[in-house]
């Protein structure tokens, strides 16, 4: 383009020219750093094209560049939803996400630069909103990495077409109403105590099992003796009393006597 600068004698020095030729090709160039898109605009309006990362040229006053960020970005949403049985629960999401470069001009062109607030965070409220209430509360908090992996998907259908692509979600926190804490306390506290009385009772079993087990083994022992008990290991017992009783025996008489046909019973002074 050549620029014709209408000069009257003595009304613009050389040096004047000098420094507005530098400015105007300071003002042709423009960087788009790495990780960005550039968005060409000319007198306002968006072009196709998507200029590439470094240096590039625009017509100074006519062209403007508008860089958009494609990197990994994150976003905190806050929020509350229903779940399934109609608990109130409140919720922080950290959202990773980034623009596609192919589809950035057209972001720009619907949205402009401030798509996170306009289209992202509305959109993690109603996907959050729409997976919750498939949950129960109790679920939510024990089924948390299937909830999550369920909201990416949903949160993915509804700004894919917008040119965001999701890569990450996490739940960081999620709150309950006072009630609800409560009844999860509660909860707790008797699966607690059940778990504990379950115990104690098979401690009682397993104490029981064993007496019935000594129980029966002493019995065992009991009736091997029995059998052992003959007419004949009666009379060596009394053969080995009196065998006994004779080593004791200091030559007196005894000063007491019973006896019958088939013992005696001595009383001895030692």
């Amino acid at each position: 383009s050549i620029i014709l600068i209408p000069v009257q004698s003595g009304s613009v020095s050389i040096s004047s020219c000098s420094k507005l030729i530098v400015l105007l090709i300071i003002g042709s160039m423009t960087t788009v750093p790495t990780g960005h898109a550039g968005i060409k605009t000319r007198f306002g309006a968006v072009q196709n094209d998507i200029i590439s990362e470094g240096l590039n040229f625009k017509v100074p006053f006519v062209e403007d560049i508008k860089i958009m960020d494609c990197r990994t970005q994150k976003t905190d949403v806050n929020g509350e939803s229903a779940s399934k049985d109609l608990q109130t629960i409140s919720t922080n999401l950290a959202v990773n996400y980034k623009v596609n470069k192919e589809k950035a001009f057209e972001l720009y062109k619907t949205v402009g630069l401030d798509y996170e607030k306009i289209i992202i965070d509305p959109a993690i409220q109603e996907a959050m909103k729409t997976t919750l209430a498939q949950y129960n509360a109790e679920e939510i908090i024990t089924k948390r990495e299937l909830v999550a992996k369920q909201l990416e998907e949903t949160l993915e259908k509804k700004l894919e077409s917008r040119g965001i692509d999701v890569e990450a979600i996490n739940i960081v926190n999620l709150s309950f109403s006072d009630a609800f804490d409560d009844a999860i306390e509660k909860k707790q506290i008797a699966e607690q105590e059940t778990k504990k009385a379950q115990q104690e009772l098979e401690k009682v079993k397993i104490e029981a099992e064993k007496r019935v087990v000594q129980a029966e083994a002493e019995a065992e022992s009991l009736k091997a003796q029995k059998e052992q008990i003959t007419e004949e290991l009666l009379k060596l017992r009394q053969i080995e009393n009196e065998a006994k009783w004779i080593e004791k025996w200091n030559g007196q008489l005894p000063s007491t006597m019973l006896g019958n046909d088939s013992s005696l019973i001595y009383g001895i002074n030692n």
